[in-house]
């Protein structure tokens, strides 16, 4: 396992399981270069993971203010899941 750090090459990531935010992750993956992703997106409102005073806090998907946000945040997941398989 690594942590995803900016200015990672792909050729590192390969054949690793990446620690990192899924976004940030994935938008250094090129195009159709990913066989395969296993996912499982937090529900909406139900759980919380990092303590409220961690610098990620904001980054937890889950958390929105609404419904309509958190499913836009997942449309901008599953875009890039869509551009790098």
């Amino acid at each position: 396992m690594i942590r995803y750090q900016e200015g990672l090459k792909f050729e590192e990531m390969i054949n690793q399981v990446i620690w990192g935010d899924c976004l940030e992750v994935m938008k250094a993956i090129p195009d159709k270069s990913i066989d395969m992703i296993i996912t499982s997106p937090p529900y909406f409102g139900l759980r919380a993971y990092l303590p409220k005073n961690h610098p990620d806090k904001k980054k937890e998907i889950g958390l929105e203010s609404s419904m309509e946000e958190h499913i836009k945040v997942l449309l901008e997941i599953f875009k890039e899941v869509k551009r790098v398989l």
